[in-house]
């Protein structure tokens, strides 16, 4: 504190500085929620935020300068995550995405000590930045340049190659690990928090969800109400979860579930937010397993049982180990991945949905994230054709969707990925309301935890209740400030689109006025009452979840 106060502070004049360290009791939890809540109004207001990377060290102005000299030549467009040569820009190697950023070694050295610091971990950081647009500062020592440029640096040397150098392989890896706050999105609904945020640290594990409330959609900011410091982190993390399930009449927040939580509750339905991890690129919000049907699940008296109706569809039978693909020598990672997981002789055979085999290893391999399941496309996702071609290529594609996954193997010829912590014998269900497959553990009769979400083809997108869709029409996906991300439905036969599911027939109860709620909320759910669910889908039974 002493050296920042000796840098910030101004020589000819008094400077007044607020500093959340010193202006918030950290020791008193009741005095802490009201303060924290009021963090998102004091950013805003602010003349200036420095933000402070600590004494001037490792060639820190070169770093800065560096970056400068960067940020200047490129403009990102921060909700597609493109990179655009600056206008007046005339740097050839800046013209081309393909072509390497010409820095020497000793810059590239530079920039990964500085990235390195321990600021770009704090998850407070991620909030105190947002608001400050062109206001803020970076700082090492005395030396400081503006924010814009330096985030548009952080951007382009993320999107771009750079000349090889003896730190470049280091630096990758904590670009990669600096992802999510790298691509910070000014909004993050809850089920985003573990990709978005699971690489940053922080000293007290409810801050996991109460540093983040100015990020949240105004809906998810009333699941997670005040801040309350009083209360143990589990109790606050499954209070939230009961309330986003009744919230929004879904189980998608599921998803985030994993069974090596390190929460000191054997709850399983609830997310563990604490967990400092690297999540990379899992599609979550593609998934469409229980098509437009709301939850229909009770919570046991103690708080602690979650039930609800489901169906299991398939048993894992076999498991495989994928290997890790971490940017050094990826083609010869991915060859080898290939090798192991697709034999020559399965390619030629025919998938339970009617697929070839090489069409269902392509879409599993990429979580069914292709270019023709999304308007406007987002420049990102490649072709089923080119997807085709880049696994056959064995290029990196796969890292993505295949970090810390196993590809499995169930009854009846299904294939999937699935969390390392599966084991054979755990089951694939359809949780009505959860939009993906989960894998769950059987403890003992219809008791079952959760191991964690998967993409299975030919159940994720509702076919295990609903059956394929109709010949000739395919599932989007799009996106807008007010509803999120939302599903709809192109015939490619006759041009016409539809926000409803065409297996949903009309002779479903429940859907009378729901053509009118789409309308309005393009991720409305149809609820159905106990008597309609058994009519419709005979299949399903009651889940305990522990």
């Amino acid at each position: 504190m002493k050296n920042i106060l000796r840098c910030l502070r101004y020589a000819d004049k008094p400077r007044i500085i607020w500093i959340d360290a010193l202006c918030i009791n950290q020791n008193d939890d009741v005095e802490k929620g009201p303060q924290v809540a009021r963090m998102g109004d004091i950013y805003p207001s602010a003349h200036r935020i420095s933000i402070w990377l600590g004494r001037e060290e490792n060639d820190s102005t070169r770093a800065l300068n560096s970056m400068l000299w960067i940020g200047s030549k490129v403009t990102v467009d921060w909700v597609r995550f493109t990179v655009a040569l600056r206008p007046e820009c005339v740097e050839p190697s800046f013209q081309d995405i393909d072509k390497g950023i010409p820095l020497r070694p000793e810059d590239t050295e530079a920039i990964f000590h500085l990235l390195s610091r321990r600021w770009f971990e704090r998850l407070w950081i991620r909030q105190e930045v947002l608001p400050a647009k062109t206001t803020a500062v970076v700082q090492c020592g005395l030396y400081q340049i503006p924010w814009p440029p330096f985030r548009r640096a952080l951007a382009c040397i993320y999107q771009k190659p750079r000349t090889w150098t003896p730190f470049d392989d280091k630096l990758n890896k904590r670009l990669l690990s600096l992802r999510g706050h790298i691509i910070q999105s000014s909004i993050v609904p809850l089920a985003y928090v573990r990709a978005s945020f699971g690489q940053s640290d922080c000293k007290d594990p409810r801050d996991r969800i109460y540093a983040l409330l100015e990020f949240l959609p105004e809906k998810d900011r009333a699941v997670v109400s005040s801040p309350d410091y009083t209360k143990d982190v589990e109790v606050i993390f499954r209070d939230i979860v009961w309330r986003h399930i009744k919230h929004y009449g879904s189980l998608d927040l599921l998803s985030q579930c994993q069974i090596n939580s390190k929460l000191a509750t054997d709850i399983s339905w609830t997310p563990d937010w604490t967990k400092k991890e690297f999540i990379y690129g899992r599609s979550y919000w593609r998934g469409f397993a229980s098509s437009q049907f709301g939850e229909m699940c009770t919570i046991s008296e103690d708080g602690r049982v979650l039930r609800t109706p489901g169906a299991s569809i398939t048993t894992v039978e076999d498991l495989k180990d994928i290997s890790t693909i971490d940017g050094n020598h990826p083609n010869e990672q991915v060859q080898e991945t290939l090798r192991m997981l697709v034999p020559n002789d399965k390619l030629n055979k025919r998938y339970v949905t009617g697929v070839s085999m090489l069409e269902a290893f392509i879409r599993t391999f990429v979580v069914n994230a292709l270019s023709e399941n999304q308007e406007p496309w987002s420049g990102f996702d490649p072709a089923l054709e080119e997807a085709q071609e880049i696994i056959l290529n064995a290029l990196k594609v796969m890292r993505a969707m295949l970090g810390d996954r196993k590809l499995m193997r169930g009854t009846d010829g299904y294939i999937g990925t699935v969390p390392q912590p599966t084991q054979n014998g755990d089951e694939v269900c359809v949780l009505l309301g959860c939009h993906t497959p989960m894998v769950l553990r059987r403890v003992k009769d219809d008791i079952f935890r959760i191991v964690g979400e998967c993409y299975v083809l030919g159940i994720s997108e509702g076919e295990a209740l609903l059956g394929p869709l109709p010949d000739g029409t395919r599932r989007l996906f799009a996106s807008d400030p007010k509803s999120g991300v939302q599903s709809y439905f192109l015939n490619s036969r006759t041009g016409h689109t539809g926000l409803m599911d065409p297996r949903l027939q009309k002779s479903f109860p429940g859907l009378e006025d729901f053509p009118e709620r789409l309308g309005e909320d393009p991720n409305a759910k149809i609820q159905l009452t106990p008597e309609q669910l058994h009519s419709i889908f005979p299949q399903m039974r009651e889940f305990d979840i522990i």
